[in-house]
């Protein structure tokens, strides 16, 4: 049984809710050789046991697929996910949630953890960009910054969340953007959701995000790009190196296998 606690608004670790994610079909991705199969057939078999996953909201979509895949061949072995913004996933940390496995948005949020994830690896690299509706005129950021002056509606997330300051930092460095955002979310897939529902025109959300809705959304970059990114990290929890159940989950997310199609959903390559 996987359970997935929703994150996006209300950072109450006591409200979770089970999602019903059917398993996607084994074929469904091939990017250099890897298949959710392949990462399937590399899991250790004959574990038991429940491990708990705090993880950045941006990873959703693509964490569920994936212990669904571990699932297969470990259907003794439960996930619990907590996905939310990473700076409340820190909180909720240090308030005492019972983490196993931490996956922060960027490294600020992990070092706030570093108490009890004392030994945090760059995991893979996302970055921020001007998401539009597919038919939107927006083609540039010089046509988004001419847009904004006008009565376009657009927003982004809130600053201490890694996709805000991912966005605060690009916006300064490009400074061609000059109007305020219409509201400030307080998580990643907050401001997406926002987005797809046609609440405003455009949002400076994680380019993820648009491969995975590419029939709905379109990209435009800054022109910064380090400015834009956001590094990713993975921990294990300080003595959870003693149970074999976390130490073998944490590998197989930890895993080369799960890097690469992490990079075939839209993240980018990041050295450990």
């Amino acid at each position: 049984m996987i359970q997935a606690i929703n994150g996006k608004e209300k950072p109450a670790v006591s409200k979770r809710h089970t999602l019903n994610v059917t398993p996607i079909a084994l074929t469904v991705v091939l990017v250099a050789g890897i298949t959710l199969a392949s990462i399937s057939n590399a899991a250790t078999p004959k574990l038991h046991g429940t491990v708990t996953i705090y993880a950045a909201s941006s990873l959703t979509n693509t964490y569920i697929n994936l212990a669904n895949t571990f699932k297969k061949t470990n259907p003794g072995v439960k996930i619990i996910f907590s996905f939310g913004s990473s700076s409340t996933l820190a909180t909720q940390i240090n308030s005492g949630a019972p983490a196993d496995i931490f996956v922060s948005a960027d490294i600020a949020n992990m070092a706030k953890v570093g108490a009890e994830f004392s030994k945090p690896v760059n995991y893979v690299l996302n970055k921020v960009v001007m998401a539009v509706p597919t038919q939107s005129p927006i083609h540039s950021e010089t046509d988004f910054a001419l847009q904004t002056i006008g009565n376009l509606k657009w927003l982004q997330c809130v600053h201490t969340a890694p996709c805000g300051s991912a966005a605060d930092a690009a916006i300064a460095s490009d400074g061609l953007i000059f109007t305020n955002p219409v509201s400030l979310e307080s998580s990643d897939a907050s401001a997406l959701a926002k987005l797809l529902a046609g609440s405003v025109d455009a949002a400076i959300i994680y380019k993820t995000d648009v491969t995975a809705n590419a029939t709905q959304l379109r990209a435009v970059d800054f022109a910064d790009t380090a400015a834009a990114s956001s590094q990713y990290q993975i921990a294990l929890k300080d003595g959870s190196s003693k149970k074999p159940l976390a130490r073998a989950v944490f590998a197989y997310f930890n895993g080369a296998r799960v890097r690469t199609y992490l990079v075939a959903h839209g993240f980018i390559a990041s050295g450990k």
